[in-house]
């Protein structure tokens, strides 16, 4: 196996990364700007190690605006997939609060793809819930001890 040609694309997709983050910097709050950089430094480092984790604090969460998570979701997308023509397209949750994805522009543009990309979210965030639900019946039967 060939590893050679991963490396410039991994170059092209950190110099995107970059320049994106240049932009960013230019425009947001220095405070803002500085919070979604390190929740982004945390989030490359897991990825780097192929692990998953909890990024930031419920402190954070509150001051982590909208605008911020789109650009989050946003520099993810480019450091992945290395485009930058990514169009965000907003979905309400089943809670109440909305979310976002990032889809291709052809794609965003068509309404029934869009419709068809929040009605998996909307499937998925039910099935999540209940797998969440049974999982602390579980734990709840297996330790009655533990509290809330």
């Amino acid at each position: 196996m060939n590893d050679e040609g991963a490396a410039p694309e991994e170059d092209s997709h950190a110099v995107k990364v970059a320049l994106y983050m240049e932009t960013l910097q230019a425009r947001m709050d220095p405070d803002q700007y500085g919070a979604l950089a390190q929740a982004l430094h945390e989030a490359f480092h897991l990825l780097a190690e192929g692990r998953e984790g909890t990024i930031g604090s419920e402190d954070d969460a509150t001051e982590f605006t909208p605008e911020m998570h789109r650009e989050f979701a946003t520099v993810l997308t480019i450091l992945l997939t290395g485009k930058m023509d990514q169009q965000v397209v907003e979905v309400p949750g089943s809670d109440g609060h909305s979310g976002f994805v990032l889809m291709d522009p052809e794609e965003a543009d068509d309404p029934a793809k869009v419709q068809e990309v929040r009605d998996f979210i909307d499937q998925w965030t039910t099935e999540r819930e209940a797998v969440d639900i049974e999982l602390d019946g579980i734990a709840r039967a297996s330790n009655p001890s533990i509290d809330d």
